[in-house]
């Protein structure tokens, strides 16, 4: 019962793939045969001794059709019985070298049946059984041979198809440590940037208690978009915009006359995605490293252009200055470290941070990353 049971199993796992096999086996066995008979034939013809072709052709179907039904299932077997991995020796034994000599002992009885039917022996002294030893010993070690060839094929396209799957689990796996690992970098700057302007809304609250009020309101309204976007990767160039003019006004308050923002962003550029919070710490830096370390007016300038197959954006001011020689400009200060690894793991190679001095005095702040528009980014992050 518990055999019977097994073979229904196994019946049921192997069924859905047999049919479409089978076609194929068909075919390539088919095409086997048809060598055999058109080699036997010209051998026959440089003996001077032809039959018809049909006979060539009986023969050859004769010799290879029941390896043709027999194939899907020995496929199957060597797939769910790979002779790899661990264990692989014991698996040469059984069920393999069983099923081999089963299969051999049934290819060679159907070709003994068939050519008995074919040839009408019935009255001779000719049997099935006679017939069947003498293709063993004829035809027995190419039956052996092609048996191990399909069981090693299945093996190969099972390795195969493993590695696939364990590269593909490996992407997964890297695909969710970088999501982690951006959600970790968005967890840092938010505080970063909470601690900061509140920093900035306490100086008001004595000087200038309607500029402090509106400070707050405009940071409520920069937490409120924040939250909003605290599951996304990236976001229209169009709504960082809108996050960036919030947070230049209340730097404005802060500063007064003494600082001027201006964005200059293409047209073709505002529906293309980019990380939330990207702008936010290079203007910060900005301020920090230009008014607020010199005397008189800074103006930041931020542009936002095409440039080939690439997104270009860059923070430009007036008043601070670039120090040659310092290769640690990328790891100063939280919101730029965050900055750059965000685009890293976003982008890879693709996407990067460079700072500069400008020509006509000043530094800038460069972002390169790859043209994405909102379609693409979706069907990205899609299951």
């Amino acid at each position: 019962m518990e055999m019977q049971t097994s073979w229904q199993s196994a019946w049921q796992s192997m069924r859905p793939g047999y049919l479409r096999s089978l076609v194929v086996s068909l075919f390539v066995w088919g095409g086997v045969a048809l060598l055999e008979g058109s080699q036997v034939f010209v051998a026959d013809a440089a003996r001077g001794y032809v039959l018809p072709s049909m006979h060539y052709i009986a023969w050859a179907v004769f010799n290879w059709y029941a390896l043709a039904f027999l194939t899907p299932a020995i496929y199957w077997l060597g797939r769910r019985y790979p002779i790899a991995g661990p264990g692989w020796p014991a698996r040469l034994v059984a069920p393999h070298a069983i099923v081999c000599v089963a299969t051999l002992f049934i290819q060679a009885f159907a070709r003994g049946l068939a050519g008995l039917i074919y040839t009408h022996h019935h009255e001779t002294e000719a049997s099935p059984f006679k017939l069947t030893f003498e293709w063993i010993a004829m035809r027995g070690s190419i039956a052996f041979i092609s048996y191990w060839i399909i069981v090693i094929i299945a093996a190969f396209v099972q390795m195969r198809e493993e590695m696939r799957q364990r590269e593909v689990r490996q992407a997964q796996l890297e695909m969710r440590l970088a999501s982690a690992e951006l959600e970790k970098l968005r967890m840092q700057i938010q505080p970063h940037f909470l601690f900061n302007t509140l920093q900035a809304a306490i100086t008001l609250v004595h000087e200038n208690p309607p500029a402090a009020e509106d400070v707050l309101l405009r940071l409520s309204q920069l937490l409120r978009i924040s939250l909003d976007q605290m599951d996304t990767n990236e976001i229209p160039l169009a709504k960082e915009l809108e996050f960036l003019d919030l947070y230049t006004g209340i730097q404005t308050r802060r500063f007064g006359d003494r600082l001027h923002v201006e964005v200059h962003a293409d047209d073709d550029t505002l529906t293309l995605m980019v990380p939330p919070l990207i702008l936010q710490p290079l203007v910060e830096n900005a301020i920090h490293h230009g008014i607020g370390k010199h005397k008189g007016s800074d103006t930041i300038e931020v542009f936002a252009h095409r440039e080939g197959a690439e997104l270009q954006i860059e923070v430009w001011n007036s008043n601070s200055v670039v120090e040659q020689g310092r290769g640690d400009v990328f790891q100063r200060g939280v919101g730029l470290r965050n900055t750059r690894a965000r685009l890293e793991h976003l982008y890879g190679p693709a996407g990067s941070l460079v700072f500069c001095s400008l020509a006509k005095g000043g530094a800038a702040a460069l972002i390169h990353m790859p043209l994405r528009l909102r379609e693409a980014a979706i069907a990205q992050v899609a299951p």
